[in-house]
């Protein structure tokens, strides 16, 4: 009797499984095959926006400059409007050193009486190249040394165009005073004369020199750059949009002579105040 009684135990059971199985697909053999597969999250309309305007803000208004066989970064900061309809002139702002490379000395003989040697400087044009990210494009153009600070490392161009390009906002006297270690900077520059890139780190130590003539501020921060970084910006956020407040130029370099990548150096705009001011730009 308590055989009989445990086979038909089993059997209720049995069935009882088979009828859950039936009704819920999902309990049975394909469960964990069904639980596995997540739902794809949606994407924040704001997180799109924010990534736009730093699109708009920061990578876009970088473009590469070429000297010669040198090549760096440049950041667009102004345009001006031209007697010719439609057509802008483009200030860009970048390093001296990049640029010192358009000067070319030929050799054009020897004194016959004196033996000394006869050379000839000749400056060649710089090149400017910008980059139309959307559509995976880019246009090259001819620029002008407008202003030269071979001292601070610093000088503007300028090229013509009938295309629009982002220009870049820029920190004035009371954002740069509130700089301070530990905040989050953007550096964008066109590594190893690629497209520009842009990486993220903070501001680790803010040096402040001081000459006859003005302030000279250097923030030391960890945003990794490379050669070809040189002249592009340093960027930072205040209220919601983001403004250039250096010039990335030099990464830092350890006693053996290896670079440290994550240390580099960019002089603040403070330094460039004058040069501005000498190309007609309004620094705010």
């Amino acid at each position: 009797m308590w055989y009989k009684c445990s086979i038909g135990f089993l059997c209720i059971i049995f069935c009882l499984q088979i009828g859950m199985t039936l009704i819920h697909p999902a309990i049975g053999s394909d469960q964990k095959q069904i639980s596995s597969i997540q739902p794809v999250p949606e994407v924040s309309p704001f997180i799109i926006d924010e990534i736009e305007l730093k699109q708009k803000e920061m990578r876009d208004t970088v473009v590469l400059v070429q000297a010669n066989n040198r090549s760096g970064s440049g950041v667009i900061i102004d345009c001006l409007e031209t007697d010719t309809e439609e057509i802008f002139e483009y200030r860009v702002l970048t390093n001296a050193h990049i640029i010192q490379s358009r000067f070319i000395t030929y050799l054009r003989g020897v004194n016959s009486i004196t033996g000394k040697i006869k050379t000839e400087t000749v400056e060649i044009s710089c090149g400017i190249i910008t980059f139309d990210h959307a559509n995976k494009d880019w246009d090259q153009h001819t620029a002008e040394v407008i202003a030269e600070d071979v001292q601070y490392d610093l000088a503007i161009l300028s090229f013509l165009s009938d295309q629009e390009f982002a220009i870049a906002n820029m920190a004035n006297e009371k954002m740069l005073s509130q700089v301070r270690v530990f905040d989050e900077v953007f550096a964008v520059g066109c590594q190893l004369g690629r497209t520009p890139m842009p990486t993220t780190g903070i501001v680790a130590r803010i040096l402040t020199k001081y000459d006859e003539e003005r302030e000279w501020i250097i923030y030391l921060n960890t945003a990794q750059i490379a050669p070809g970084s040189s002249g592009g910006g340093l960027f930072k956020e205040y209220n919601g949009h983001y403004y250039l407040i250096g010039v990335p130029y030099q990464v830092s370099v350890a006693r053996n002579g290896q670079f440290i990548p994550h240390l580099a150096s960019a002089i603040s705009l403070t330094a460039a105040k004058d040069l501005l001011d000498h190309s007609l730009i309004s620094y705010p």
